[in-house]
Parts: C-alpha cells; structure tokens; sequence
C-alpha cells in the first residue's frame, strides 16, 4: 500500500467510527480481513468480559466495523490485538494492523461515537516510573552488570524483519555502554502474520535456559537465517541452528515442545502486553518507549541512552 493510500484509510479510520455499544451483533461474512488465531480471539474477549466499568464493543462488532469501513476494497485485512479500556477514564482503547502494518491505537468513546488514532504518551515530572514498575518482571536473558544505572529491555520477534535490523544497533550500543544492562524478551507476534515466530521463541527460551552465552549467537544465527525458514521446515531448520551455536538440536527441540516453555513464553508476552507492546522490537530505555530502533541516527540513540543514564530512576 503506498503512502497516500495509507493516509486516505487512516483519515477513514479517524472519521467513520461508528461501533455500536450492544454486545450482541453479528459480523457480515468476508473474505477480506485475516481472522484471529483462537488464541487471540480468547484472550481479547476475555479482556472484554472482565466486568470493566464500561460496556466494550466484543470483537465481532470491532470486526463488523473493519468490514464496513474498507469491505470494498479486497487488498485491505486487517488484524485485531486488543480492547480494552483505556487508561485515560471514558475511552475505550482498540489496536488494530492493518495490511500488516504497525498497529494503531484507536481511542473510541462511545458516548459521543468518535474516535481518535494516536498513540498514549507518558508526561509528567517521572513520567517512566509505571512502566519501569512493570519491567521489574523482565526475567529473559541478559548482558551487563544486575546493579545497572538502568535497563534497556526489548521485546523482539524472531521473524521480524525490523528486529533483525534492530539486533546490530542493539549490540553496538552495548559495546558503548557496558554499565547498562540488556535484557531480551520474547514476543513473537500472531501466526497470521509471522507464521513460525512463536516456535522460534519457544526453541530461543530454551536455548537461554540451557547457556546464556549461546544464547546470543543462536539468536543472531536466527535473524540471518530468516529468509530460508518457513513454518514447515521451522523445526528442521531451528534444530540445525541451535546444533551450529552449540546446542544439542534434539535436547532444544524436546525443550521447545514442553509446557513449561510455552508457560514461559507466554508469561514474557504477558508483560509486553501489560506495557501495551503491540508491534515488534518494542525497546523500553528505563522505561522510555523506543519504536522504530532502526530508523533514529546513532548519535541521536546514544544522546537518548546517556540522557536515560542521568535521569536514572525518573
């Protein structure tokens, strides 16, 4: 989708919202939008029935919606992350992709039937202090020193493209900044769009339960090898990875199909989500949220850091 496209859906996005607040409609059959994996569809309505303090549109109504914005147009989908209340009181937030883009974060009243698409900000004179709360939990491998200044956590998806070309900037900045300590969390993305990323976690957090050393060297193994894994070799290919970084493939394998590896991976996606991580590498910098690694000039990434290691704690 090119540029202009891009605006002229988004203007739509902005201007048509109409969700209806009944719990009960239906949506119309299409064939147009990428349905959710049943695990995301549970979780979102779950979110949605957990006696919140306003009534929240369920998915099929947000999907209904989706239909009737962009329905005409077959090279439109979309895919649905979450609902949930938002945290600015009388708002409902909604994050939707579309065309497998990076999501948007709809604001939605339903008391006035508006929206707005834009993305929350921290303000104020500590305005990291909640999300460094949070990240207290990040519990994935790590480099630097357990009494850092502060902490740069990233959560990365192994088939993400922008998180391959995040990993080196990443590495540099460690070779710049050995008092920092990083931290990698796993959070692969939905099968719909990253088909073998949640496999790839699972045989990644068994690669740092077994040798954190390793770790790092499986990862970047990964990254490289993107374009040459598919979901139906993923196994094989994984395998074959993990043996070149100094693994026992099998011994991984056998790892990655447990249920306490997928309880671990799960609860690494759980606290993305508790921070609103909805796209991938999402990179917390004492808590600062830092989208689009790849794009920001080095030395503007390096003022950021140092900015961070001053402002240690606030």
């Amino acid at each position: 989708m090119n540029k202009t496209k891009t605006l002229v859906l988004i203007s739509s996005l902005v201007l048509a919202v109409s969700l209806s607040a009944a719990q009960t409609s239906t949506p119309a059959k299409s064939g147009t939008h990428r349905p959710l994996s049943p695990q995301a569809k549970a979780q979102i309505d779950k979110n949605a029935g957990t006696t919140p303090k306003m009534t929240l549109p369920t998915t099929e109504e947000v999907d209904a919606y989706m239909k009737r914005s962009f329905g005409y147009d077959p090279g439109v989908t979309w895919q649905i992350y979450s609902i949930k209340e938002a945290e600015i009181p009388g708002l409902v937030e909604i994050i939707v992709s579309v065309n497998k883009g990076e999501p948007y974060h709809l604001f939605y009243s339903a008391s006035t039937q508006t929206a707005l698409v834009g993305q929350k900000l921290p303000f104020g004179p500590n305005p990291y202090a909640t999300a460094r709360t949070k990240l207290q939990g990040a519990f994935g491998p790590s480099r630097g020193p357990a009494n850092a200044p502060i902490e740069i956590i990233e959560f990365s998806d192994l088939e993400c493209p922008y998180c391959k070309q995040a990993q080196p900037i990443i590495e540099k900045l460690q070779g710049d900044f050995p008092q920092v300590r990083f931290v990698f969390q796993q959070f692969p993305l939905p099968a719909t769009m990253h088909p073998w990323a949640h496999k790839a976690a699972q045989y990644a957090d068994c690669a740092a339960q077994t040798n954190k050393d390793n770790f790092w060297k499986f990862v970047d193994s990964v990254f490289d090898a993107q374009g040459g894994i598919a979901l139906a070799t993923a196994d094989d290919k994984l395998k074959e990875l993990a043996t070149a970084a100094g693994y026992d493939g099998q011994a991984i394998a056998t790892c990655a199909a447990s249920p306490a590896t997928e309880a671990r991976v799960q609860k690494s996606m759980a606290l993305g989500q508790s921070l609103d991580v909805s796209q991938t590498p999402t990179i917390f910098i004492n808590g600062r949220t830092v989208l689009g690694l790849a794009g920001i000039p080095y030395d503007n990434l390096k003022n950021l850091v140092q900015f961070e290691i001053d402002h240690a704690g606030k």
